[in-house]
């Protein structure tokens, strides 16, 4: 004779039923097995702190206002045919305004830096509104900063900090002179 044969439907209904009742996040199986009241004072659910200092960029140097040289702009001299070129001496600055929009300067400035004779310029970053350039040995980054309007174009050193001496005012010296 036959074994009679178990019917495994009652046991899948009974195990459907516990996995709905588990899965439907009722609070009977939430106060049993979890507890929210622990969840929420743990350290780990504290907001982020925004150490001092980094919540907002430094503004230290954003509005300085360049002297004007005082003999007026930077005059160049047209050596002559006979003449052996004379080394240029040019006073630097370590910032300067243009009354133009970021974009346009940017443009202006390559091409600029194109014409002046020992820039080497390596990347050019129009989102950035920035030239990495090598003049005279040093590596550099020029930046124009909108300021509304216009646009002040500013020299960078490896730190991102401006350069206020140097090869890189020079620089800027002879940019200010070709922009005008």
């Amino acid at each position: 004779m036959t074994a009679p044969k178990l019917s495994l439907r009652p046991l899948l209904v009974t195990a459907l039923a516990l996995s709905v009742i588990a899965a439907s996040g009722c609070s009977w199986v939430r106060s049993k097995w979890g507890n929210e009241a622990t969840y929420q004072g743990s350290r780990q659910n504290q907001p982020l702190e925004v150490p001092p200092g980094l919540d907002m960029p430094s503004t230290a140097g954003a509005v300085v206002i360049p002297d004007a040289p005082a003999g007026g702009p930077v005059p160049t001299a047209v050596p002559s045919a006979d003449a052996a070129p004379a080394p240029t001496s040019v006073a630097g600055i370590d910032s300067f305004v243009l009354a133009d929009s970021a974009a346009s300067s940017w443009r202006r400035i390559g091409i600029a830096l194109d014409k002046i004779e020992g820039v080497s310029v390596a990347n050019r970053a129009q989102l950035l509104n920035s030239y990495e350039v090598s003049y005279k040995g040093v590596s550099m980054l020029l930046r124009a900063e909108d300021l509304g309007g216009q646009t002040r174009v500013v020299a960078l050193g490896q730190d991102g900090q401006p350069i206020r001496s140097g090869v890189a005012t020079e620089l800027l010296a002879i940019l200010k002179a070709r922009l005008g």
